[in-house]
């Protein structure tokens, strides 16, 4: 059945299919010397096994709380839950552009990059807000 609900999910799908390029590309910088924060330090290579393990862990939860929320029975829809999914939204995306204002230097590395951030953030941005309705009664 074609609703605003059903759309939703469609695009959160899509907006996380997306991201996984991002999972991959993390995975291809680990022990890439261009890609350390501090080359003083010792752990600058294997500093970005870090980053990707909490990408994977952290997003991958993130999206199956959202994907949950999604699909849960009518009767179980409420604000909070809207609202939490909102906010697990927030958190996953924003950190591709909270730092730039302050500093370029966090900036996406490329112009690809940065087209990628918003090719996997815009659909399921655009899906909570599509299906706030089924939340609110």
């Amino acid at each position: 059945m074609l609703n605003r609900l059903n759309i939703a999910r469609v695009l959160t799908m899509l907006g996380f299919l997306i991201g996984l390029r991002s999972v991959g590309f993390t995975w291809a910088h680990i022990g890439d010397e261009t890609f350390v924060l501090t080359a003083d330090s010792r752990l600058a290579v294997t500093h970005s096994w870090h980053h990707f393990f909490r990408e994977v862990f952290g997003d991958v939860s993130a999206m199956a709380v959202v994907l949950l929320i999604l699909y849960v029975p009518q009767q179980l829809r409420q604000p909070a839950l809207w609202w939490s999914m909102l906010i697990l939204l927030i958190g996953f995306y924003a950190p591709f552009w909270v730092g730039v204002p302050f500093m370029q230097e966090l900036a996406a590395p490329s112009m690809n990059a940065e087209l990628q951030h918003v090719a996997m953030a815009l659909p399921p941005m655009v899906a909570v807000f599509l299906c706030r309705s089924y939340y609110f009664p």
